[in-house]
């Protein structure tokens, strides 16, 4: 699980560090919630960090730093049991040239919470969670892990990793590649696309599902015995009898089948 400093004790402030000689401005907030509800996190730029603890406790830091921190925002808010968060950044104070900033939201929640993740910029990483997962960056990698729930993420540029989902998945990039491990026999419908970029899927031995891997530009290859059509760069038929939809799609680039 990712490591969270909790020794700010969860008031609404904001605080200027100092650290190596560079001031970091930082927002700390804890927010009492129920199970069950949604995290809803929009911002301008940013890395995403999401995590569970066994409390009924949002848990939000924030930091900023870089010579242009003054031109961001971030309100944090709580309607019911679901909670809100928006980072936004003062572009018209920039004139021209390019912006020094960098910004880092890291979110404890309750083990069964839904998460609806959207940042301009920036990597996001999601473990441990019991809901669903809507994640979108503009630019940067997509990891998740250990989750029940749907999941539907989208970037613009940047790496996919999948690893122990139980539930619907839909997952593309403009740019990387994929890579999605599911160590269960039974999946559910399974998505993943790229349009530039290899996939490697690893299933279990005994994972029965309905399979198509194409890629316009490279290999498909399959350590399963697949019944259907099989041809040098696409293979369309069934695993083990059949089951699940599994869709693997690349522009350019290998596609793999791998038994874990």
């Amino acid at each position: 699980m990712l490591k969270i400093n909790n020794v700010f004790k969860y008031a609404p402030i904001a605080l200027l560090l100092m650290a190596g000689g560079l001031q970091a401005k930082t927002y700390n907030k804890e927010l009492n919630v129920a199970a069950g509800g949604l995290l809803k996190l929009e911002t301008d730029v940013g890395a995403i960090e999401i995590d569970t603890h066994a409390k009924d406790t949002v848990l939000v830091e924030v930091k900023i730093s870089g010579k242009d921190e003054d031109q961001m925002r971030v309100d944090i808010n709580k309607s019911g049991d679901n909670v809100s968060i928006n980072g936004d950044l003062n572009r018209s104070g920039f004139g021209f040239g390019s912006t020094s900033i960098r910004v880092t939201y890291k979110v404890t929640l309750p083990e069964s919470y839904n998460i609806d993740l959207n940042t301009s910029g920036g990597s996001i990483e999601v473990e441990d969670l019991k809901g669903k997962v809507d994640a979108h960056t503009s630019g940067g990698s997509i990891s998740v892990e250990d989750v029940e729930g749907d999941v539907d993420i989208k970037t613009s540029g940047g790496s996919l990793e999948l690893e122990n989902i139980l539930g619907e998945i839909n997952a593309k990039t403009s740019g990387g590649s994929i890579k999605l491990k599911l160590p269960h026999n039974t999946i559910q419908d399974t998505t993943v696309k790229t349009a530039g970029g290899s996939i490697t899927a690893y299933l279990a031995k005994g994972v029965a599902v309905d399979v198509s891997a194409k890629t316009s530009g490279g290999r498909v290859s399959s350590d399963f015995a697949v019944k259907g059509d099989i041809e040098k760069r696409s293979i369309k038929g069934t695993i083990n009898g059949g089951g699940a939809k599994l869709v693997l799609k690349t522009s350019g680039g290998s596609v793999r089948l791998k038994e874990i």
